[in-house]
């Protein structure tokens, strides 16, 4: 079940965007399934379609791990108990798993800010990611307060309103989407 749920956990849903140019689209899967930053050239390509500033983009992508770290050193403060013996993030293992899982919801929602989209995910794949979470004891709620911060630490990094908005837009929609419950008929 646990391999199951790995292999169908996926929170990017914009390569299946039939409103997103064919390139676009591609240069997302491939960029999402080899878990990286886009490159400059994707950037402009990508920007070029979605109007919006490649430079943000850029700037984002060269921030995040600075912008993980802090988002990190936060909730370090905030719930330290989390990575005591005991804690949800213990041992140091299933701390790591956790930051780069942030980095990786970082790194889609830069994908989303990049196409101008905010509701980005997929949402079989964020079933599939909340089944396995709960599986695996992922403290759900250590995860929202690192989210949150990545979000007003990120939010520090745009100018102009309207980036602002689609930021907190696309920080919004996954918060959304990760903290879905299933409903019970």
């Amino acid at each position: 079940m646990l391999k199951q749920l790995i292999a169908s956990a996926q929170v990017l849903g914009l390569q299946n965007d039939s409103s997103l140019p064919a390139f676009d689209r591609q240069i997302l899967r491939i960029a999402d399934e080899e878990k990286r930053a886009l490159s400059p050239t994707e950037i402009q390509h990508i920007c070029k379609t979605s109007k919006v500033d490649a430079q943000l983009i850029k700037q984002l992508q060269s921030k995040a791990n600075h912008l993980v770290q802090q988002a990190r050193e936060f909730l370090m403060k905030e719930q330290p108990h989390l990575v005591q013996a005991g804690g949800a993030l213990f041992p140091s293992e299933r701390a790591e798993a956790c930051w780069r899982d942030c980095w990786q919801f970082f790194r889609v929602i830069v994908y989303a800010i990049a196409c101008k989209r905010p509701l980005f995910t997929d949402p079989e794949g964020m079933g599939a990611l909340r089944a396995l979470y709960a599986h695996v004891g992922v403290p759900i709620e250590g995860l929202n307060i690192a989210l949150k911060q990545l979000k007003i630490l990120t939010r520090q990094e745009v100018m102009s309103p309207t980036e602002d908005q689609l930021l907190s837009d696309s920080f919004g929609h996954l918060l959304e989407e990760l903290n879905k419950t299933a409903v019970k008929s």
